[in-house]
């Protein structure tokens, strides 16, 4: 128990830790989420998906795709993360971050007794590198919680370049193609009604919560 207590202790740093890449996309500091508030609404959005996908007839775990979110982001719990931009330009970044990221896991894996220590990192390691539905669910879900803060933030209206919105080819390469390759029939149904319902609806229209209760 007192190894518990240790590691709760340092989780408490998600509360601080901002998601330092959306700082290249213009976004203040002040205005960036933790990763505490990233994982929580990765978390909501999958809740209540999974029990459309449920009603539906999906054979999917869905402990499994909320046991993924609540971690999948701790590898950057001391360190932040790597904007989108700087990791499109240089790829073998990728490696660095893993290894960050797995030494990280390791580190905080060791505060439980096993297997708890073992499925913490599995977990980790599938969302990372997976192949499952639950994994292609877990990240479609994770990069539409992003979305749904950029959408928050405005950024369509407060960040355009002379290329246009940054965000376009992002949306539609690891979104909206991301579902098809869900291999239950009915959880691939829900997902790509809920990707098409935001490209349709809520992408490039900014904050407007306030027109939705009206």
């Amino acid at each position: 128990m007192q190894n518990l207590v240790k590691l709760f202790s340092i989780l408490q740093l998600t509360k601080e830790q901002p998601l330092t890449g959306y700082l290249l996309g213009g976004i203040r500091l002040h205005e960036v989420e933790t990763l505490a508030e990233h994982h929580y609404g990765a978390c909501i959005i999958a809740y209540f998906l999974l029990k459309k996908i449920k009603r539906e007839g999906g054979k999917i775990d869905g402990e499994k795709i909320m046991s993924m979110l609540l971690v999948h982001d701790l590898g950057e719990l001391f360190g932040g993360d790597i904007s989108a931009p700087l990791h499109r330009r240089y790829p073998e970044l990728t490696e660095y971050k893993n290894k960050i990221g797995e030494k990280a896991m390791e580190l905080l894996a060791g505060y439980l007794e096993e297997p708890d220590g073992r499925e913490l990192k599995e977990l980790f390691n599938e969302f990372e590198h997976g192949d499952s539905d639950e994994t292609k669910v877990a990240r479609i879900i994770d990069q539409m919680d992003h979305q749904f803060f950029f959408e928050h933030y405005n950024i369509g209206n407060t960040n355009l370049n002379s290329k246009g919105d940054f965000r376009d080819k992002f949306v539609l390469n690891n979104l909206i193609k991301q579902h098809e390759n869900i291999k239950d029939e009915p959880t691939r149904r829900v997902m790509n009604d809920f990707v098409k319902q935001f490209a349709e609806s809520s992408y490039g229209g900014g904050f407007r919560s306030y027109i939705l209760m009206e």
